[in-house]
C-alpha cells in the first residue's frame, strides 16, 4: 500500500492551496490567501513526527533488550 503522505504530496504538486474568508469590506466579499506555506509546514511536521516516533520505538526495543 502506498504511503498516504506521498500521495498527498504528489497531489499538492499539481494544485495550489488557498484560504478564503468572508470579508464584507473586500471587493468580492471574500479575502483569498495563499495556503501553500502552511501546507508544506504541516507535511514537514508529519515527517518529523514519523521520524521521532521511529527513533523512540528503536529506543524502547533497545531498552527492552537490555533488561
Amino acid at each position: 500500500m502506498e504511503d498516504r503522505l506521498k500521495v498527498i504530496k504528489a497531489k499538492k504538486k499539481k494544485n495550489n492551496i488557498y484560504y478564503s474568508s468572508y470579508n464584507p469590506a473586500s471587493d468580492l466579499m471574500y479575502d483569498i490567501e495563499d495556503g501553500n506555506e502552511d501546507f508544506l509546514w504541516m507535511i514537514y511536521e508529519i515527517e518529523r513526527l514519523r521520524e521521532e516516533n521511529r527513533q523512540l520505538k528503536e529506543f524502547v526495543e533497545h531498552v527492552k533488550g537490555t533488561i
